[in-house]
């Protein structure tokens, strides 16, 4: 439930970002609410002000004062217009207020980081929660962002490989010679054809942080254009920790095996021919999801840890979907299945 100070609070762009993401969700399950909340008059204040983008107001005055309708009818068909319209404002204006915060978030903590991509074509995610947050993105790779973890990208990401980091996140890189992923992280950057490394870029820390699982990365910085450490190529197993206020960068080891790495399932290729069905004789659940990763030509990311010790017996038959099959499989081992556009996420409740 919400309250009136903290409505007035949301319209006043004064919440935090918790409290306008929890308005804006209950605006919209509770739509009746905002002709209580919001007059004509105060819609369009808020609309002068730049709140809410200018179509929104236009088609709510021109179906509120539309002349051609009965008026014994008038009144009622206006009232739901107007209530569904101000709800696509209130709901598109507390989006743009949360990007808005994002990017200054971002700006302020990064002064030195430059986003050289297009506004229109970017994309911003941000972990509000208090877990891991494993992203697939279209290019095949994968990011698992951590808690408070901001990041931004391009929303095609298949030419444009650089993403802007700011907080902590583990990167699985899929390969591609022509493109590079590079991740900006404050004073440094780190480009990558095709690995798992993980990059720690905490606001108001000093230590910056570059840890390579498989693969191999070159760590770069500058600031003001201009370098703060020398070029350093990362084998697994390496580290580089870049202290701000001294301007030194460490490269040392760490121990591998203490990070579980978010791995693609199969051959990352074409679909393979599948037969009428076909069937798993007890096999171990990586080798079960190798294979119809193969057979339906989609991405099936999982975490080892998660599936070690896990073995299948059942048959499938040629017609069955993917969803359903990794249903079947997920559900009696208690994992969880994610599906998003580049593919299916499978890991531990």
């Amino acid at each position: 439930m919400i309250n009136d100070e903290l409505l007035k609070r949301f319209l006043s762009d004064q919440c935090t970002p918790e409290e306008a993401r929890r308005v804006a969700n209950y605006l919209q399950e509770h739509p009746d609410m905002l002709e209580k909340y919001l007059s004509e008059e105060e819609f369009l204040q808020l609309q002068e002000d730049g709140y809410f983008p200018e179509i929104v107001s236009q088609q709510w005055l021109k179906n509120i004062h539309q002349q051609t309708v009965a008026a014994n009818t008038r009144k009622k068909w206006a009232k739901r217009l107007s209530i569904a319209a101000i709800t696509a404002g209130v709901l598109i204006g507390g989006a743009m207020l949360l990007v808005r915060r994002d990017h200054q978030k971002m700006a302020a903590a990064n002064p030195e980081m430059t986003i050289t991509i297009p506004s229109d074509q970017q994309q911003l995610t941000t972990n509000t929660s208090d877990k891991a947050m494993a992203i697939a993105l279209p290019d095949g790779s994968v990011v698992r962002l951590l808690p408070a973890a901001t990041m931004i990208y391009n929303k095609q990401f298949r030419e444009n490989r650089n993403i802007y980091l700011t907080g902590e996140a583990d990167f699985t890189v899929a390969f591609d010679k022509s493109h590079p992923f590079v991740v900006y992280s404050g004073e440094l950057y780190t480009t990558a054809l095709g690995t798992f490394f993980h990059v720690k870029a905490i606001p108001g820390e000093d230590m910056i942080s570059v840890r390579l699982n498989s693969g191999k990365v070159l760590v770069q910085g500058s600031l003001n254009k201009k370098k703060v450490i020398n070029d350093v190529v990362l084998t697994p197993g390496k580290e580089l920790n870049y202290y701000r206020k001294t301007g030194k960068a460490v490269v040392s080891s760490f121990n591998t095996r203490s990070t579980d790495i978010l791995v693609r399932a199969g051959n990352n290729g074409a679909a393979a021919a599948k037969p009428d069905w076909y069937k798993f004789n007890g096999q171990p659940m990586s080798q079960v999801l190798d294979q119809l990763s193969n057979y339906y030509g989609t991405a099936i990311y999982y975490y080892p840890s998660d599936v070690t010790g896990i073995y299948f017996d059942g048959k499938f038959e040629k017609t069955d979907s993917l969803e359903k099959i990794l249903t079947d499989l997920t559900l009696p081992n208690n994992l969880k299945l994610i599906r998003n556009d580049s593919g299916f996420i499978i890991r531990k409740k």
